[in-house]
């Protein structure tokens, strides 16, 4: 399937990864990998996995979903373990603004229809119906939302009516609230256009357009003027010049949620449930070359004296969401676990998963055994085990539908 240069970029940001090697039969390593099955029903999940998965959970501080983007069912897991969990705030990939308004329009069900004609990528993955819900579900239990991600490129007409609300200087609120109304109308027929992503305009944003505007609002909030500088440092992200940039950000973002928290006495790190595409939520640097925002929550969580816990989870077959065009006719497509080549590695562990079921695998066993040199294995998929503790895979994968 062709597909433009600027959604590559866009999936290549989100995604878990590429390999093309097959991993062969490997007797050792199959002796230690143990299904643990659970099953999903409207009265949630039950069963041995899960009530492992729960053991695993109580005993962490910090729990990292590292997710498959476009399935249905992960966010409804994110959600259990949410309840399980408890955690003070659900930290996830989008931008620290967004998360805010993300917040608002959450509680809102009888307005997502109209928002989202006007915004149609406003949340990223939030603009799919069962990941809103996990955003509603979380704020109706009092849960925080902390965005960690550069500026959104799918949502600067929001960016910059939020700056314009907050502006003080009418020229300087006529102003971002010029470019909003500039920009919402400009790239909100590319959202359904696939051809035209290439055309958005993010990738036109210039550094002395933001330089102009920091000039503009000297006198602003710092709030404002803060927005503006984190616009400025997300421009080479939106071009993909340097994914160092993006890693560095989240870290950043994740300090300043927790400058609080942080003295020079001790490390107070609250419950904190991540939700990421996997690359970032890994314990190593082994995924991309890069110690991502997973390594620095599993650091802080060390210097805390508690545990993280790394989740690796995604779907075996059905459909799933392919992130755009903005059109559920185009966007939901089939999926194969064994055609992705990305996790087709992973066959030694969703070969085992027979139709509706969902498996927990621990990964940790298999980590010592490769540290020790005790099993070979497909070096890409050896460093997912290294980065993650334990595996989850669920049968039965549904596409994430856009809000309608």
């Amino acid at each position: 399937m062709k597909i433009c240069k600027s959604l590559i970029v866009l999936l290549s940001l989100i995604s878990t990864g590429t390999i093309l090697a097959q991993t062969v039969k490997n007797p050792k390593f199959d002796s230690l990998i143990h299904k643990r099955v659970f099953h999903y029903d409207t009265k949630g999940f039950n069963g041995e996995g899960w009530d492992s998965l729960r053991a695993e959970i109580n005993k962490a501080q910090i729990v990292l979903i590292g997710e498959q983007h476009g399935e249905a069912e992960i966010p409804v897991f994110t959600m259990n373990v949410a309840d399980v969990f408890k955690p003070e705030a659900l930290v996830v990939e989008i931008d620290p603004y967004t998360a805010g308004k993300l917040k608002e329009t959450s509680l809102n069900t009888m307005g997502y229809s109209s928002y989202f004609k006007q915004n149609p990528y406003d949340f990223a993955f939030y603009s799919y119906q069962t990941e809103m819900e996990l955003a509603r579900q979380m704020t109706l239990a009092h849960t925080d939302i902390w965005g960690l991600n550069e500026i959104s490129f799918l949502s600067l007409g929001t960016f910059f009516n939020t700056l314009g609300r907050m502006a003080k200087s009418p020229i300087n609120r006529d102003l971002a609230l010029k470019k909003a109304k500039e920009y919402a109308l400009h790239d909100r027929p590319i959202y359904k256009n696939i051809d035209r992503y290439n055309d958005f305009s993010a990738y036109k944003l210039k550094a002395s357009i933001v330089d102009s505007l920091l000039l503009s609002f000297r006198n602003e909030s710092n709030e404002c003027k803060k927005m503006l500088r984190d616009l400025r440092s997300s421009l080479p992200i939106f071009t993909n010049n340097s994914y160092v940039a993006r890693t560095n950000m989240m870290k950043k973002n994740l300090l300043n949620y927790l400058s609080s928290y942080i003295t020079k006495d001790a490390i107070n790190i609250p419950k904190l449930l991540f939700k990421f595409g996997a690359n970032h939520v890994g314990r190593t640097d082994d995924l991309k070359g890069s110690f991502e925002v997973g390594s620095l929550a599993d650091n802080l969580a060390d210097a805390s004296g508690k545990l993280s816990l790394h989740i690796l989870v995604f779907g075996k077959i059905g459909t799933i969401n392919q992130m755009a065009p903005v059109d559920n006719t185009q966007a939901i497509i089939p999926y194969d676990v064994s055609t992705d080549k990305e996790l087709d590695m992973f066959a030694p562990f969703y070969s085992q998963i027979q139709g509706d079921e969902w498996a927990l695998f621990d990964l940790r066993p298999l980590r010592d055994a490769i540290g020790q040199g005790k099993v070979n294995v497909n070096p890409y998929l050896g460093k997912f085990i290294k980065a993650f503790d334990v595996l989850v895979i669920f049968g039965r994968t549904t596409g994430n539908r856009f809000i309608e």
